[in-house]
Parts: C-alpha cells; sequence; structure tokens
C-alpha cells in the first residue's frame, strides 16, 4: 500500500484521532493519579535533621481544615511519638489560620506530656501550595517553631526549660475526611 493508498483509505485520518483521544485521556487522568495520600517531610527538630513520612491512615482533611500525623523511626529513637500538624480556617485556604498547632507525645512520662506549640507560642505555618483534586488535598508548606513540654491532660504545667526546636517543610497530600459527626436519633 503505497501512500495515496493510505491517505484515501482515512487509515491516517483514524490513527491520527485514536492518538489524540489516548493523549487527552491521559491528559484528564495523569493529574488524578498524581494526587494520591501520602507524601514527606523534611529539616530539623532539636537541630537535628530529620526525614518523615506521613501517616496516611491518620491525616486528613475537610473544607476548613486539615490534619497531617508524621512518623519516623528517629522519633522513636529520641523517646518521641508522631508529630501531629493541625490547621483550621475560615473561607480559602490562603494561609490566613485561626487556629494552627504542632505537638509530639513525650513517651514513657507520667503524667503523660507533649511537646506542643500554637499560633499564640508564635508557631509558623506558611503553606506554599494547595491543590483539592479527586477527594485529595495537595498540600505543601513549612512549619517553625519552639514547642513547651506540657501535660497531655488540659495542657497544664509548661515546663519553659524543656523545649524543642521544629523547623520543617513539608509535602503531603490528603484523603478527604470520610463520614462525620455521629448523629443519634
Amino acid at each position: 500500500m503505497n501512500y495515496d493508498n493510505f491517505k484515501e483509505s482515512g487509515a491516517l485520518t483514524t490513527m491520527l484521532r485514536s492518538a489524540i483521544a489516548a493523549f487527552g485521556f491521559l491528559a484528564l487522568v495523569v493529574p488524578v493519579i498524581a494526587a494520591e495520600p501520602g507524601g514527606a517531610a523534611s529539616g530539623t527538630i532539636a537541630g537535628e535533621e530529620i526525614e518523615l513520612s506521613i501517616w496516611t491512615e491518620q491525616s486528613d482533611f475537610t473544607s476548613s481544615s486539615f490534619s497531617i500525623y508524621f512518623q519516623a523511626p528517629a522519633l522513636r529513637e529520641r523517646g518521641l511519638g508522631s508529630l501531629s500538624l493541625g490547621a483550621e480556617w475560615i473561607g480559602d485556604l490562603d494561609g490566613d489560620f485561626f487556629s494552627a498547632e504542632i505537638d509530639i507525645p513525650i513517651l514513657d512520662t507520667d503524667p503523660y506530656r507533649i511537646y506542643r506549640a500554637d499560633l499564640d507560642d508564635e508557631l509558623s505555618l506558611t503553606i506554599t501550595s494547595a491543590s483539592h483534586q479527586g477527594g485529595v488535598l495537595a498540600i505543601a508548606g513549612q512549619v517553625e517553631g519552639v514547642l513547651t513540654s506540657v501535660d497531655r491532660i488540659a495542657l497544664r504545667n509548661p515546663d519553659p526549660d524543656d523545649t524543642l526546636s521544629v523547623s520543617l517543610t513539608f509535602e503531603a497530600g490528603l484523603g478527604e475526611l470520610q463520614g462525620g459527626p455521629r448523629r443519634f436519633p
């Protein structure tokens, strides 16, 4: 079959249409595939470099809040539990938070204690990018502050001599919180 016969048969047009349709489909699907729950953080805790992974089963978002849990063997080695970062806002996720906090449990303490800081403690939380696709919030940012040891229950008895500096950069894909408050008849 020569080119003229190939052109007249319409096979070339059909192949081009198929290729265009396939690339169009991929252009729609690839961003959704790319936005999956997970992610990581890196930076320093108490001046030491650390890499953390996101605990996807415990991290989520709603239309006005997010909650991210980070895990790392290095935290356990330091006698610490999973680091949690949460924030709440009104309207668009533009970095104007009315509430943000970070805490890290201190293992093997009695009474149970955590390192904690919030916006009142000059915690700095900056969102560098955020987008919502297919039930996943893709979010990136930085968090920095000095956490103070307090009793976990009622956040009492702060110890200003027991602090922990945190400076992390993170990228996360968060799944939407499923369900909601329980309603009883």
